[in-house]
C-alpha cells in the first residue's frame, strides 16, 4: 500500500496570538510518500527526496517519530517506510518541522483508513515536533493538519477551530539573509519576559480578538488592524535588523497588518489584493530591510489549505 500527501507551511502567532494562532500558507508544501509493506514487527525507515536532508532515525525524525507513535497506539505491526521532500524551508518562522509532522499523521490516517479526527492528527502531530523543536507547538501543526487560519487551545489535548480566511486576502512573506543561533525557536522563546503589566495583557487579548472578529466577519483590515503585540513582538524584534523599518515600508505600501512570522525571523504582511498590489508590498518590506543594510528574499501566496492526498 502507498500513499502521497503534502501538508503546507504556516505563520504562526500573527502577533498577539503567541502558542495560539497560525495560518496556512498556499506554498510551500511538504510532500511524504508513505509504503507499508508486510512484516513481523512494526519498523519505520526514513528515505530523503530533494535538497534538504532530514534525520534518517525515525525516532529522531519529526516525521518518523509520529509514524511511530500512531503505529504503536493502533498496534500496527509494518515496515513503513517514510520518503519525505521538504520544500519548507527550516529555522525561517514557516512551521518547516510542522508541515512534515503533519504531513505524517494524515498520511498514516489515509494510509491505514484510522479514521483520526483533526484534533486527533494534531495531537500527533505535536509529538514530532517535540522531537524536532523540544516543544509541541500545536499552533503551526494545526494550521498545517487544517489549513485555513486557526485558534488551538491546549488542556489535557488540544483543540483547533478554522476560519476560512476572506477570499482577497494575500500574504507576503520577506526573509532577512541572517547567520541563525543554533536551536532557534528555543533561543527566541529565552528573550521573551516572564511578567508583563496588565495593561498590555488588555491590549494584547483585545488585539487577538479583533483578528478571530475578522476572519469570521471577512474583514481584511479588521484582521491587520489586530496584528499588534506588545509582549512577543516588543522582545524578539530586537533579533531582526531593520524590523521597524520593514513594517514601515510595508504599511506604506498597502499592508493592513504586519508581523514576525513565527519566531522568525521571516516577516508576514496580509493586505486585500483588490486594493493593493502585494508584490509592490513584497519588494517595500525588501527595501526597507535593505536600508538596514540587510539582504532578503520574498514571495507572494495566500492562505492555504490543509494537508491533503496528491
Amino acid at each position: 500500500m502507498k500513499v502521497t500527501v503534502e501538508a503546507p507551511a504556516s505563520s504562526a502567532n500573527l502577533g498577539p496570538g503567541f502558542d495560539v494562532f497560525a495560518i496556512a500558507l498556499d506554498s510551500p508544501r511538504d510532500r511524504l510518500t508513505l509504503r507499508s509493506e508486510s512484516a513481523q514487527r512494526l519498523s519505520v525507515e526514513m528515505e530523503q527526496a530533494g535538497d534538504i536532508v532530514t534525520p534518517n532515525s525515525a525516532a529522531k525524525n519529526g516525521a518518523g517519530a509520529v509514524c511511530l507513535a500512531i503505529a504503536r497506539d493502533f498496534g500496527i505491526k509494518k515496515r513503513i517506510c517514510v520518503e519525505i521532500t521538504k520544500r519548507v524551508p527550516i529555522g525561517l518562522g514557516m512551521g518547516s518541522s510542522g508541515a512534515s509532522a503533519a504531513a505524517a499523521a494524515f498520511g498514516m490516517n489515509e494510509l491505514f483508513g484510522l479514521g483520526m479526527s483533526g484534533d486527533d492528527m494534531i495531537l500527533y502531530s505535536g509529538k514530532g515536533e517535540q522531537v524536532t523543536s523540544g516543544t509541541a507547538h500545536y499552533d503551526n501543526v494545526s494550521a498545517s493538519v487544517l489549513g485555513g487560519f486557526v485558534v488551538v487551545r491546549v488542556a489535557e489535548r488540544p483543540t483547533a477551530i478554522k476560519y476560512d480566511p476572506p477570499a482577497d486576502l494575500a500574504l507576503v512573506l520577506v526573509t532577512p539573509l541572517l547567520e541563525l543561533p543554533e536551536r532557534k525557536t528555543e533561543y527566541t522563546r529565552s528573550v521573551i519576559p516572564k511578567m508583563i503589566e496588565l495593561n498590555m495583557m488588555v491590549s494584547n487579548v483585545a488585539n487577538a480578538s479583533m483578528i478571530v472578529s475578522g476572519f469570521a466577519i471577512g474583514n481584511i483590515e479588521m484582521i491587520g488592524a489586530g496584528m499588534r503585540d506588545r509582549v512577543v513582538e516588543e522582545a524578539r524584534k530586537k533579533l531582526i535588523p531593520g524590523y521597524d523599518s520593514v513594517k514601515r515600508h510595508a504599511m506604506d505600501a498597502g499592508a493592513a497588518g504586519v508581523c514576525i512570522s513565527g519566531a522568525g525571523p521571516s516577516m508576514l504582511a496580509i493586505l486585500d489584493r483588490r486594493k493593493h498590489d502585494p508584490r509592490a508590498v513584497m519588494d517595500n518590506m525588501v527595501a526597507g530591510f535593505g536600508a538596514a543594510e540587510v539582504d532578503s528574499d520574498g514571495f507572494v501566496t495566500k492562505v492555504g489549505g490543509g494537508a491533503a492526498r496528491v
